[in-house]
């Protein structure tokens, strides 16, 4: 059985439904499992910037130009579900559409992939995708709205269990307050001393 089977059937058995043995079975169950399943692992994958997902970029500029402004435009990439961060960059920059606009000459940046193997994705990130998967199925198979609740908030506990496992599998970002910042909060100003 193939991995996006199991987290189907799991999402299954969490509503007291029927598994099934493939996406394309004649089933209800198979049928809704087929029909979902793409826009929430995208939706879920989308939620958290998940490492095992996390793939780095080269941008250049298009050639094509905005209809205002003095800005580039990036097109990001067709599996992208998240643009996470820019690694360097000199100016700010937006999300219009399926571009970046920056004023930067090139960007270098990280995104979320939907085209990572199954193979490949974390134990956390199946139980989040299987526990929303039966929260978007819940109410064609049961009619209930607090299990949908129950199963929301239980793909959220996943997700979080997630971000803090990838948060320690990196090194923390370095952040330098101004000195108004740590007058305030830390009660001395490094900029005086």
């Amino acid at each position: 059985m193939s991995v996006e089977v199991d987290i189907c059937n799991s999402a299954l058995i969490k509503l007291g439904a029927t598994p099934i043995t493939a996406l394309t079975d004649e089933t209800k169950e198979a049928r809704l499992c087929n029909y979902q399943f793409a826009k929430i692992r995208d939706s879920v994958l989308r939620s958290a910037p998940w490492n095992f997902a996390t793939r780095r970029i080269l941008l250049s500029p298009l050639v094509a130009t905005l209809e205002w402004g003095e800005l580039n435009q990036f097109q990001l990439p067709s599996d992208c579900v998240r643009f996470w961060k820019v690694s360097s960059s000199n100016s700010s920059y937006s999300i219009e559409g399926t571009v970046i606009v920056s004023a930067d000459e090139t960007i270098q940046g990280f995104y979320i992939s939907n085209l990572v193997p199954v193979s490949k994705w974390d134990a956390n990130f199946k139980e989040a995708l299987a526990n929303m998967l039966a929260a978007d199925l819940c109410y064609a198979m049961t009619q209930s709205t607090s299990l949908k609740a129950s199963l929301e908030s239980s793909g959220e506990f996943w997700i979080n269990q997630a971000r803090s496992h990838n948060s320690q599998e990196v090194t923390p970002e370095n952040f330098r307050f101004d000195g108004y910042i740590n007058g305030r909060y830390a009660g001395y100003n490094d900029e005086v001393y």
